[in-house]
This record gives C-alpha cells, structure tokens and sequence, in this order.
C-alpha cells in the first residue's frame, strides 16, 4: 500500500472519534480532537504562506504538539525536518543551512539557542516563521529576541476565523516527503528524504505482521482491517525521541492500526515516571534504545512486577547494544515479545532479532525479505551458510540525500538492476538467513543510539591552547554501546586537564558528543607515515585516560 499517513488518520477520525489518539499522564485528545487540532494547524501554516515542498524544522523533544503539527504537515505536504533537541547553537545552524526551513518549532529551554541563529545565519537562511513552545505556554521570550516567535495557543489561533467555515482539507495522496537527518559515515549533516507514501509501504511489516494481518492493498482495506477488529487497540510509548527514526516511525505506525500514542513530554528520562505512565495508562508496547533506556526503566518497572500485571505485550529498538541479558529481564516481566532490529535511516530493515520469551535468547539477526548480503563482486551470498559480505536493502527506499546527487548515487546503487542501500555493515552468513554482525566499515562512534563523527570532535579539542593532535574514537561500554574517547596529543610543559577537555568539548557540541575518557599526553602516537595503531591506543586510553 502506498499512502499518506494523514489520509488514514483522517479516516479513522471519522470511523472512531472517541478513541484516544494521543494520551499523557494528564491529558488525552481523541482522533477527532487529534484530526481537528492538525486541521488548525494545517490552515495556520497556509495563514503564514507555507505551501506544498515547503519544510517546518522541529527543534523539540516529545510533545502533544509534535505530532499535531507533523500531522499538519502530511495534510498540506509541508515537509517536516527533525532536528536534534540537544543540539547546541552550532550543529542547529549547521542543519537549518542543509533543510533551508520556512519555519521552526523549539522548546522554550532551546531559546537561547535560537536566538544565535541571526549571528550564525545570513538573513536569507533564517526561518520566516518560529513557534515557541513552552512548559505552560506563558513562560516569558527575552525582550532582546530578534525574532517574532508565537507561541502555540497563538499560532494555532491565527487561522481560527479563516477555517470555521472551511471543508476539511484533503491530504496530498502520495507526493508529501518528510527528512530525517543522520550522520551518516561521515559526521556531516545530510537530510535523508523519505517519500511518505515509500515509508508507508516499507512499515507495512511492522504496523500489520504483529498483528497478524494482512498487509492492505489501499486506504479502504486499511480502515477495514481497523474497523472489524476485535483485539483491543495498541497503545505505544516511545520512550526513545522522535528525532530517532523508529521512535517517530513507530508512533506514526500506531496511529495507522487506530492505537493510542502515549507521550512522555519530559526531555529527558526519568525511570520512576516512565513505569509509572507504562503502568497508568496501560501500555502495551514500548520503544526503547536499548540498554542505555530499557536498564534504568527495568530497575523501575520490577518493583511494579511484584504487585500488579504489568501491561507490555511488545519491546522495540533498533539501532544500538540491546543485551541478551536486559532482553531476559524483559520477558521475565510477562508474555512480552521483544524486536531488535538493524536498520539505518538510509533504509532497512535490513535484520530482525526476535524473541518471545527467555527460552529464545539468545537472539539472533535474521535478514529480512528485501535485505541481501553483497559480497565484494556485489553478488548476493545471502543464502551462502559461511560467506562474508555487505548488508543491503533492495525494498522501498528514501529518495536519496537532500541537494546531494553525487552522495545519493555513492549510497543508492544500481545493482544489477535493483536501487540498493548498503549503511556499511559487514556480517558473516549463517543458516536460514541468520547472519553474524562484524563491525561497521567507518570509524563512526554510536553511543547510546546517537552517531559521533570523530573529526567534528577531534576539530573542538585543536582549538585549544597547547593542543598539538587529537584521535576520537570509540571504546566498549556495557550500557551504551559505545563511549567517545579521546587521545589529546599537547606540547611539553602543558597544564591543560582532562577536565578541560570534556568542558571544551561539552560548550560547543551535544553532550553526547563529550569525550567520556580523555588521555593527556605530551608523546604523539602517530607513526612516522602519520598512521595510529587503533588496537594499542584504545587500551592505552582504557587503562590510562580519565572517565567522566
């Protein structure tokens, strides 16, 4: 089926109104609220210009709003951008030049942020449209703001006497796009473009497969499947941001099969108050990011386990450290089926690790239907028990990188006829199409589910006096994945800490991106070809550098 999400939503609004859309530990908007909320949106969007191909950038966390307004865009095909909400002044300016936005939703404790835009943009480069959103919509702007920003009770009110005697506006049926930015292997921000009708049809296996439907083959066979029904509807926590592909994938995915999307609106996590909501408001799926989110949320919901049914039914993540281990605590909770899956917001999903109870760890990645494994002739080996070779993905794929053909071609080739996606992984070939994952070609650092390119890192800690090379990397942690790490190379007689150097690094990137073991040394570990031997160095830092 390829479809506008905002086609479906609009249907099952009309076919259950009262059943809850978005729900919060306070609040709950039901499809017709949900539905009419984003017509108003939708109509102030048109009230301030924007048109079809026109892009609004989220600079936000999780949020009511969010949704609404991503909703908002499908209907009218305003293309919606996520940015990262921990991003800092420079990274947001960086991709606000990439996406060349029309408008920008932030977070009122992102205001600081936004109003160095006009310092780190040129003028032609600047939204022409900000909302504000804040904790109870009253929180005061500095009066030095060069921007005019609304907040969202005015934003949404702009269009309110323009539509009251409006038909519903009628989605874009299959051009409306939306762009994800990743890291990539490179570190530079590129906007991945999905086709919204593309990404429908590649969820399909996961909106309808755990139900145990079939896929429909339109929008009418879609609201059907809704309609006849008897299972009580899904109600998903994404735990993890929406500026994560399967956070936001998953909650749009929810909305399709007519479930709640439950929001946790806090920016960061907090284990007591996310059991607490899963327990509430009787959540039967979740995603998470692996261990860096499931671990804390486990001590939490274990002590609810004792008491009282824990509701989950269903345990999604994809794209980090997901252990056997933390997968067993999760089963031990219930009858809960845990997917681990291995995707890139390139394309995927390219592998599955599925589990429904603790006899079946440990899990293991199996490919998909559309997902090949190349070897270095670009043969597909997939079924050749022992072979080595690339992860691919032949299915549905995004359109390519935004305003980047060169790169889109480098990482959407034509194989033997078929438009392939390979992020870069290589595996080794098992029986039935399981595979053995060995390690990602690129130097790229993924902790805790969020990419660290090493040279925007290791260009930071230059900077500073005294600092004559730096090598960032990444080195095991049980929790996260992978951690930064940094070897800084100064001149002699240097006073310059480790402390220093996580602090520098923390004013000017994400915090993420913060080396969390820095070694100071006044000998270079290069070669003399300028070559490092990775092996050595990484032990060296483990066993020498400073943690944080």
């Amino acid at each position: 089926m390829f479809a506008n999400y905002a086609c479906i939503w609009d249907r099952i609004a009309e076919e259950h109104p009262r059943r809850a859309a978005v729900q919060t530990a306070t609040a709950r908007q039901t499809y017709q609220e949900f539905r009419g909320q984003a017509e108003s949106a939708a109509r102030a969007l048109k009230h301030h210009g924007f048109d079809s191909g026109d892009r609004l950038a989220f600079y936000l966390h999780n949020t009511p709003e969010y949704l609404v307004l991503f909703y908002a865009c499908l209907k009218i095909g305003v293309i919606p951008v996520s940015i990262n909400y921990r991003y800092g002044a420079r990274e947001v300016s960086e991709l606000i030049s990439t996406s060349t936005p029309r408008g920008l939703i932030y977070a009122h404790q992102n205001q600081h942020v936004v109003e160095t835009l006009t310092t780190s943009l040129s003028a032609s480069a600047l939204p022409d449209v900000l909302i504000h959103l804040d904790a109870d919509d009253h929180t005061p702007h500095s009066q030095s703001s060069p921007f005019s920003s609304a907040s969202w009770n005015d934003f949404l009110s702009t269009a309110a006497a323009d539509s009251a005697h409006q038909d519903p506006l009628t989605p874009p049926p299959d051009d409306a796009e939306l762009y994800v930015f990743t890291g990539g292997t490179t570190g530079i921000p590129k906007a991945v473009v999905w086709g919204v009708s593309d990404l429908l049809h590649v969820q399909q296996q996961s909106i309808y497969g755990p139900l145990g439907w079939d896929h429909p083959d339109d929008v009418e066979q879609a609201i059907d499947l809704v309609r006849n029904t008897d299972r009580a509807p899904i109600v998903t926590l994404p735990l993890a941001p929406f500026i994560h592909a399967t956070a936001l994938f998953t909650a749009m995915n929810t909305l399709v099969a007519g479930g709640t999307v439950v929001i946790n609106p806090a920016a960061s996590l907090n284990p007591d108050d996310a059991a607490r909501l899963i327990m509430d408001q009787r959540v039967t799926q979740l995603v998470v990011a692996g261990d860096a989110v499931a671990l804390p949320l486990l001590d939490a919901l274990e002590q609810h386990a004792g008491t009282q049914d824990v509701p989950l039914r269903s345990v999604i993540s994809s794209g980090m450290r997901f252990s056997d281990d933390t997968k067993a605590r999760i089963h031990a909770l219930g009858e809960v089926s845990i997917v681990d899956i291995l995707a890139s917001t390139e394309g995927g999903p390219y592998a599955m690790a599925l589990s429904h109870a603790a006899s079946d760890l440990p899990a293991r990645f199996r490919l998909t239907p559309d997902a090949v494994v190349l070897d270095d002739h670009d043969e597909d080996v997939s079924d050749v028990v022992g072979a080595l070779g690339l992860l691919a993905y032949q299915g549905a794929l995004p359109r390519g990188y935004l305003d980047e053909p060169v790169k889109t071609q480098e990482t959407y080739p034509i194989i033997r006829g078929v438009r392939t996606a390979r992020p870069g992984d290589y595996v080794q070939v098992e029986q039935n199409r399981y595979i053995q994952l060995l390690g990602r070609g690129s130097s790229v650092v993924n902790s805790g589910g969020e990419k660290v390119f090493p040279g925007e890192v290791e260009e930071i800690i230059l900077q500073l006096d005294d600092v004559t090379d730096a090598v960032v990397f990444g080195v095991h942690d049980p929790t996260w994945g992978e951690r930064v790490a940094a070897s800084v190379t100064v001149s002699e007689n240097s006073t310059l800490t480790a402390q220093e150097v996580f602090e520098h690094v923390g004013a000017h990137l994400a915090g993420y991106k913060k080396p969390r073991v820095v070694m100071i040394s006044e000998r270079s570990h290069r070669g003399p070809t300028g070559k490092i031997n990775m092996r050595d160095l990484r032990t060296s830092v483990t066993d020498h550098g400073t943690r944080f």
